[in-house]
């Protein structure tokens, strides 16, 4: 018959459990600490978009719709900042901030495509957030020859900061706003200051990719 696990091996062992969450996790913050991260960061970033849409300056990306389809001379517009709460323990912590702007351009954009490809184009203008109007031109039969799609000179945009105040982790997700697409990033939340702010307003008007080179794509870290 096999011995028993006495007493003490069997506390040792949690113990030790115990010790390796906890290494695992020693470099999360507080939830006080992140929430105040959070805060200052809403304050920055509040001011920099107000003036930002006071000041309207062009953005240095290229927006490109795929075959030949550019929105020309981009500047940055109506750009607005908000935030979401949530308890934690009954405390009130900052639980997203998001901003949203608009990216204007010159002129609208028309494309033309065949019958058979409306479907795919008018998805991926959905999934871009992007508003358009569809024109049908029909033979003297009524059969439909080609299709006409207006696209008015405006993309939305979107910058989101979403902490977790389990990992200490903040993602901030990123939609149309070097390109026609969306990515998130992995920040930790000790990373959340001034620099990185910066970096990420001048990423939005072109002017420097720095912001991207200072997080993993989201998911990266864990794999």
């Amino acid at each position: 018959m096999p011995d028993k696990t006495s007493l003490l091996d069997e506390l040792r062992g949690q113990y030790e459990a115990t010790r390796r969450a906890t290494e695992q996790h020693s470099d999360v913050e507080g939830f006080q600490a992140i929430d105040a991260r959070m805060r200052k960061a809403f304050r920055w970033l509040e001011s920099a978009v107000t003036y930002l849409d006071g000041i309207t300056p062009p953005i240095e990306h290229r927006f490109d719709l795929g075959h030949g389809l550019v929105f020309e001379a981009p500047r940055f517009r109506q750009g607005s900042v908000g935030q979401h709460t949530r308890r934690i323990v009954g405390f009130p912590v900052l639980d997203e901030i998001n901003i949203y702007y608009q990216i204007a351009a010159a002129k609208p954009v028309s494309l033309e495509v065949a019958p058979g490809s409306v479907g795919a184009a008018e998805k991926v203008l959905d999934d871009s957030g992007l508003q358009y109007s569809l024109r049908r031109v029909e033979d003297a039969d009524g059969t439909v020859r080609k299709c006409l799609i207006s696209i008015p000179p405006t993309i939305p945009a979107a910058i989101s900061f979403r902490p977790d105040y389990d990992t200490g982790i903040v993602i901030v997700a990123l939609v149309n706003v070097d390109r026609i697409d969306r990515v998130s990033l992995e920040f930790h939340s000790n990373a959340i200051e001034e620099p990185v702010l910066e970096d990420l307003v001048r990423f939005v008007l072109g002017r420097d990719a720095a912001f991207l080179r200072r997080a993993p794509l989201a998911g990266m870290h864990r794999r």
